[in-house]
């Protein structure tokens, strides 16, 4: 604003400025900056008194006041306005960032040093001592010459590596966390623009600006990302208490604390991100195996009674195991099924003392592994899938080789009552594939369906309603009458004669 304006009027706000025009009955309609208000107010002779009666009037300036709070209205809303709109990122136009990429990579290629100037220095400090002040003089003029060359070079190199080493960090921000602070974007374009085209002192201070932005950001990552970090190893700490395997997320959390080492944000991220994936799966594959535990144990329990072992432990206590399990409690669950099972062993085993008991059980044990490995193999033999089954046979066989009753006995009742799927499954396959035949004639004994079919293991079953039975072979018809009738034991006593 010129500066033979009034001081009382240049320090008058626009809308201070519309008030005193309206109290004075000046004509503003025309005027569209402040510098015309001005000159509209100084051509009506508007004095400094004038302009404190028309301020001091306040509310009573008519409409001019109406106007003026208007205007106040209409300033506030715009900074509402500006202050909800997002921020936005300031980018260059891609023809000036190639070209600035361009010239960061060429400055990049040549690295300044200044082994030559320290060689000048000591030359030029050599001749001083040996008092040939004319050519100390001359060689510190030359080195001086130099050193400005040297050091220009170097401020564009040091500007060109810091552009280069924070938008690499910013790329792999944004490529792990998906977005980062447009303030830290627009930092990144100031600096880029004064390095093409801005004096030493700007680009010093956008570059300044930059480091700083980027090194937070960085900071701010890792310094979440290791919380993170410490969250997980605490949580595998947690798992390990009930035994689950967390060797692949350790493993995992090694590698990727080598990759923090290296500052290589995005592999480090990545590979916490994998730890964190493996050690949920970890967990699920351990609550997976205390689920199915709870089969062996019920076994545990039902092998110990069939021997005629009584238990202080039972079906109460594999509830509160249930309940447990249920309420994620996996260590409470997990305490409370090794309890129960460890109780049942020990009474099975003093059962099994009895040599008796101990040969009838590996009578029966044997004979239903027998059994089942038939049935899988069968089922096998017809493609269906039966892996599981088979390895319990195994298992149960290994157990009864090595004369452990009670393990081989648990594994025994568990296989045969998860076989009973395979067992119905295996009927249909049978029928399907014309093994088994139509009994014609007969009827079922439940749902009186001609629907009766001989299996080769000699069961009958209903495929009407699904009921099974096991008929007992019939003794073989007379052919021919006996001659005589068979004597029995009593007759043969009264003919043995009489002494």
């Amino acid at each position: 604003m010129p500066d033979d304006h009034p001081r009382y009027l240049e320090n008058l706000t626009v809308s201070k400025l519309k008030a005193v025009a309206a109290h004075q009955g000046v004509d503003i309609s025309s005027c569209k900056h402040k510098k015309d208000l001005i000159e509209a107010l100084l051509k009506n002779g508007i004095t400094e008194e004038q302009v404190g009666e028309a301020l001091a009037a306040g509310p009573e300036l008519g409409n001019g006041s109406s106007g003026h709070l208007a205007g106040l209205e209409d300033v506030r809303a715009d900074i509402q306005a500006i202050a909800d709109r997002p921020a936005q990122a300031k980018a260059l136009p891609a023809e000036i960032d190639d070209e600035v990429e361009r010239n960061i990579d060429r400055a990049l290629l040549v690295r300044p040093s200044f082994f030559e100037i320290d060689s000048q220095v000591e030359l030029a400090w050599n001749h001083m001592i040996m008092a040939d002040y004319h050519d100390a003089l001359k060689a510190n003029a030359e080195t001086r010459s130099r050193m400005l060359d040297r050091f220009s070079s170097f401020q564009i190199y040091s500007t060109a590596l810091s552009i280069r080493a924070a938008e690499s960090i910013l790329t792999n921000l944004e490529g792990t966390k998906g977005a980062i602070d447009p303030s830290i974007k627009t930092a990144l374009a100031e600096a880029k623009r004064a390095f093409i085209g801005g004096s030493p002192r700007h680009r010093e201070e956008t570059l300044g600006g930059l480091e700083g932005l980027t090194s937070k950001a960085y900071e701010a990552f890792f310094e979440g990302s290791t919380r993170a970090e410490a969250e997980l190893r605490t949580m595998l700490s947690d798992y390990e208490s009930f035994g689950t395997r967390t060797s692949e997320p350790r493993c995992l959390l090694e590698i990727a604390e080598q990759a923090r080492q290296s500052f290589n944000v995005g592999e480090y991220a990545r590979i916490l991100d994998e730890a964190k994936v493996a050690a949920d799966r970890a967990k699920e594959d351990r609550t997976k195996d205390i689920k199915d535990s709870f089969a062996t144990v019920r076994s545990a329990v039902m092998e110990a009674r069939e021997v005629g072992a009584v238990l202080s432990v039972g079906e109460r206590e594999l509830d509160e195991a249930q309940k447990a399990l249920d309420s994620r409690a996996f260590k409470r669950a997990v305490d409370l099924l090794a309890a129960i099972e460890r109780a049942a062993d020990l009474a099975h085993l003093e059962r099994i003392k009895d040599r008796g008991v101990m040969e009838r059980q590996l009578g029966r044990v044997s004979e239903t592994i027998a059994s089942l490995e038939k049935t899988m193999e069968e089922a096998a033999s017809y493609g269906m899938d039966v892996q599981e089954g088979l390895l319990f046979v195994t298992k149960a066989k290994t157990a009864l080789g090595n004369r452990d009753v009670i393990n081989a006995a648990k594994l025994t009742r568990r296989l045969r009552d998860q076989s009973e799927p395979v067992r119905d499954s295996l009927y249909k396959k049978r029928v399907e594939l014309g093994v088994a035949k139509r009994v014609e004639g007969v009827k079922c004994g439940k749902c009186s369906a001609e629907e009766l079919y001989a299996h080769p293991d000699g069961a009958r079953k209903c495929e009407g309603c699904g009921h099974h039975f096991t008929i007992a072979p019939e003794p073989l018809a007379a052919t021919m009458t006996p001659i005589e009738p068979p004597i029995s034991t009593s007759a043969a006593k009264e003919e043995k004669p009489r002494k």
